[in-house]
């Protein structure tokens, strides 16, 4: 999730004072101790992709606590020209919140900004930081007898401001849609460190451009996305699932359109896997069984 060009012209982690001697003491004089990183072991969780397949370098981890510390480091990184990339939970698989291996690039990691600022039971919502992890905005939905739809299987660890960069989907697109469906308002710092304010919970909303939408699926090269307001839903009453084994993928789409021509937006999830995929994880994954007794070339969970 890069943003800004003109990169420093420095190769080695450590060459960041030689190209602006005050950079790391500017960042510092912001977030304190507790927001910079600068060992080399401690960084290395934030410089490789989920997958191990991409690896880079930086000079230093930031790690801002509030929306004011984002856009001040923005704001310095805007002035020095130093690139960004900006990196949630770090669960994504297609290197996009890697820095790349010049060691030019700051990560500015949003994981302790962490708060969930409001819940809003009546008006089915919830105001969140971009460093909440998916799974807590699931239990505080839950406390109040509400439900966030978007469910990952990286939720325990992957981050609200990531889904919003990535415009996630999950599992429910079907009922749900993806993140861009799931949100009222956001609010992001812009890369010379002014911040955007729409953190808007009207759902009857007809003024002027939904700008919103232009950060969502943006991957932070338009902005640093620092909050949300994210869209509650009364608890499901009841839930129904069901595994099944089909000889074609068109009998599976013709079971698809029947389901939502009966069903309508009760169907929330239908998931596709081959055989062949079901087998690598029968292979893989211990105490695991297959479904159904019977062998088919395609399956799905409904």
């Amino acid at each position: 999730m890069a943003m800004i060009s003109s990169p420093l012209p420095f190769a080695e982690p450590d060459a960041a004072d030689a190209a602006h001697p005050d950079l790391l003491h500017r960042l510092h004089a912001v977030v304190g101790d507790a927001g910079l990183v600068t060992d080399p072991e401690a960084q290395a969780p934030y410089l490789r992709d989920w997958l191990g397949k991409w690896q880079g370098r930086t000079p230093v981890v930031v790690r801002p606590f509030d929306t004011a510390q984002t856009a001040a480091v923005m704001a310095i990184c805007h002035e020095t020209h130093t690139p960004v990339v900006t990196q949630g939970g770090n669960t994504g698989m297609s290197g996009g919140a890697t820095p790349d291996a010049s060691g030019a690039q700051v990560v500015l990691s949003m994981v302790r900004m962490n708060a969930i600022r409001q819940v809003d039971a009546m008006n089915n919502s919830m105001t969140v930081e971009a460093g909440v992890l998916l799974a807590h905005v699931h239990a505080a939905a839950a406390e109040v007898d509400r439900f966030f739809p978007l469910s990952l299987g990286s939720e325990g660890s992957c981050t609200i401001g990531g889904n919003l960069a990535t415009n996630a989907g999950g599992i429910a697109v079907l009922r749900y849609g993806n993140m861009r469906d799931l949100v009222l308002g956001i609010e992001a710092v812009l890369p010379d460190g002014r911040v955007w304010h729409g953190l808007r919970a009207l759902r009857k909303d007809n003024t002027g451009y939904d700008l919103r939408h232009l950060f969502i699926g943006s991957e932070g090269t338009l902005g640093v996305i620092t909050a949300a307001v994210l869209k509650l839903y009364p608890q499901p009453v009841a839930r129904a699932t069901a595994w099944v084994g089909a000889a074609s993928l068109e009998a599976l789409v013709q079971l698809l359109a029947r389901l939502r021509s009966q069903g309508g937006e009760r169907l929330v999830a239908f998931e596709m896997m081959s055989q062949a995929s079901l087998d690598l994880v029968l292979a893989q994954v211990t105490a695991t069984r297959a479904p159904l007794a019977t062998r088919h070339a395609f399956n799905a969970l409904v």
